[in-house]
């Protein structure tokens, strides 16, 4: 897919296909950071119970916690 967008942008009058090559340059690295940006906060909320987590599933994301026990 990304073969064709690029084949599009090459199609394009210079400065306009100039533009469009950073536009998506800017939104694959955008789109990066905001992956990494969401794991590193899901780890730091889950850190506080890292000592209860029972089992972590990549795909379908999930995280099961330990029962906790009542007195």
């Amino acid at each position: 897919m990304l073969e064709t967008v690029m084949a599009f942008i090459k199609s394009l009058p210079a400065w306009l296909g100039a533009v469009a090559e950073i536009l998506v340059v800017a939104i694959i690295f955008m789109t990066a950071i905001t992956l990494l940006g969401g794991i590193w906060i899901g780890f730091c909320i889950a850190r506080k119970r890292m000592n209860q987590i029972a089992e972590i599933e990549f795909f379908p994301p999930k995280i099961t916690f330990k029962e906790r026990e009542k007195e």
